[in-house]
């Protein structure tokens, strides 16, 4: 997240993608504490457990294609709602 934000500061387009608990605390409290707090974020949904523990491809796939979307949204500056009030 942090990694992201500092890039936008530098005029270099960036993406976060969060799960949906942490972006609605620590999230938009870093954008807010970067100055950024309409920062917006792509949002996956993810219950089962840490991101890095996912080992079934199809799992991965899921996640990457719900975020696709966000992430070309975010970057080519297309209207989108967040899944997540700011």
């Amino acid at each position: 997240m942090l990694d992201a934000l500092l890039m936008e500061k530098a005029g270099i387009p960036a993406v976060s993608i969060g799960v949906e608990k942490l972006v609605k605390t620590t999230g938009r409290g870093m954008a807010r504490a970067q100055g950024i707090p309409d920062y917006p974020i792509a949002v996956i949904s993810h219950s089962m457990g840490p991101l890095a523990d996912l080992k079934d491809e199809h799992d991965v796939r899921v996640l990457a294609l719900a975020a696709a979307p966000q992430v070309e949204a975010i970057l080519t500056g297309e209207p989108w709602t967040s899944p997540v009030p700011t």
